[in-house]
């Protein structure tokens, strides 16, 4: 589609983005030599001549079929309009008015307040321009590093795989110089799939490594998240709660926002990286497994992103990521955890005791969450010396995250979102402060503390 902008000056042109003007043909008309000569320098094209002569339209509107946007004085309007559609009576308009001025009714034309023009125009560009210079602050501060680490949680799910895999797209950097790291391992099916479908290499690392890497980043994760103490960051991106200052020389921190992949869409399409299939399959399976396929925790830009990736992604890749094989041990899990259920009010609980990996407490808890007439699940494990507790909420009821940290702040880390969060205690420090370690003492211990933060 070809568009036509039609001002006295280069107020249109001051508004729209003028390098990534859609459609080769797109220009503007103005009536001055001067305007023209300030939207040529901004990489526009522009025609003179007189707004209400149907001559000038002549040269611009060759097809009769492009979408004008006009901006005149009203007392203009009438003429100027007459004179487009003596050249083009079929052609799409759209009429930008004053902010506290009524729509006029004008057969064939589609009126836009300048106040809703700024806010859908204007607004966007700004914000892409702002994430364009995070951007390039970001590359300056990666630029002279020889070798450059990402780093995500203990066992990165697919939001964090993907937003590593973007970062380093992002700077520009290649895979042996950048490696994507993790202290622990990929345990649940999905994201051991996600990798490998999409050959993305996650390397363990210790924290003694650190010292081998010029730079560090973060992504989706923290470093106060972390048991181990680690030095000053370089970067940090996320989208969970600062619940303790950060400590890096650069951060990003958007607790709004549904996934720490929408963040690193936008830095991809402010900087106009090319997203390639591998990329966008990645990304887009990132924000559907952290939004419940935009059904939780979302904002208009995880629409956006979403609908951006999904366009270029690989939905046959996808497709076999989101089914992966369900091992044995899952099920077992199921299994005991079903027969386990107790209900108080409209809270699911459930203790499956020890499991082999972490990510089978909130699965499960995702799980529990469709039982009929609930609104939260809580599930319980015990990995590895740790007592992970895991929270899911059906969205519109009290902060998760909140209510964890309420419940279970004094004896170990937890907090997360409006309808996600998780609370992880070693044993040694439950036993010290709450009791016995014993199937039934900890199921009875969670439902009395949840149950009274949440009231």
């Amino acid at each position: 589609m070809t568009y036509v902008f039609v001002s006295v000056d280069d107020f249109l042109a001051r508004l729209a983005p003028l390098p990534r003007m859609p459609g080769r043909g797109s220009q503007f008309v103005v009536e001055t030599a001067a305007a023209r000569a300030r939207v040529v320098r901004r990489g526009g094209r522009a025609v003179t001549g007189n707004l209400s002569d149907e001559t000038v339209y002549r040269r611009v509107l060759t097809t009769g079929h492009e979408a004008v946007v006009v901006a005149v004085p009203r007392e203009r309007r009438a003429a100027v309009l007459a004179a487009i559609r003596a050249v083009a009576p079929a052609a799409p308009i759209l009429l930008v008015v004053e902010p506290d001025e009524a729509s006029p009714a004008v057969a064939g034309v589609t009126t836009m307040s300048a106040t809703l023009f700024t806010e859908r125009v204007l607004e966007p560009e700004l914000e892409r321009t702002v994430t364009r210079a995070r951007v390039e602050r970001l590359r300056a501060h990666f630029a002279g590093a020889e070798r450059v680490l990402i780093m995500m949680q203990d066992d990165p799910d697919p939001d964090a795989i993907a937003s590593a895999l973007a970062l380093r797209a992002v700077l520009g950097r290649t895979k042996a110089g950048t490696p994507l790291a993790t202290f622990g391992a990929i345990t649940r099916s999905e994201n051991r799939t996600m990798t490998r479908i999409l050959e993305i290499d996650v390397e363990h690392i210790e924290p003694r490594d650190f010292g081998a890497y010029d730079r560090v980043a973060m992504v989706d994760v923290q470093p106060s998240f972390f048991e181990e103490r680690l030095p000053e960051v370089d970067l940090v991106i996320d989208h969970h709660p600062e619940e303790i200052a950060v400590r890096a020389r650069l951060k990003d921190i958007r607790p709004a926002y549904g996934a720490t992949s929408t963040i690193l869409t936008e830095y991809l399409r402010a900087a106009e990286v090319k997203v390639t299939q591998r990329l966008a399959t990645a990304l887009l399976y990132g924000i559907k497994s952290d939004t419940l396929g935009l059904e939780r925790g979302v904002i208009k830009a995880d629409m956006e992103a979403f609908a951006f990736l999904h366009a270029y992604a690989n939905h046959s890749a996808l497709r076999r990521i989101e089914r992966p094989e369900l091992p044995n041990e899952a099920l077992d899990v199921f299994a005991l955890g079903i027969g386990r259920r107790h209900i108080v009010g409209e809270v699911v609980f459930s203790h499956v005791g020890t499991v082999g990996y972490p990510e089978l407490v909130p699965q499960f808890a995702e799980f529990l969450l469709q039982v009929e007439g609930v609104e939260w699940s809580v599930v319980s494990g015990i990995v590895h010396g740790e007592l992970h507790i895991s929270v899911r909420n059906v969205g519109y009821v009290r902060d998760a995250g909140e209510v964890m940290r309420q419940a279970f702040g004094d004896v170990g880390s937890a907090g997360g979102h409006r309808s996600m969060a998780k609370a992880v205690v070693k044993l040694r420090d439950w036993r010290a402060r709450v009791g016995e370690v014993t199937s039934e003492s900890v199921r009875t211990a969670i439902v009395s503390r949840f149950s009274r933060a949440l009231r």
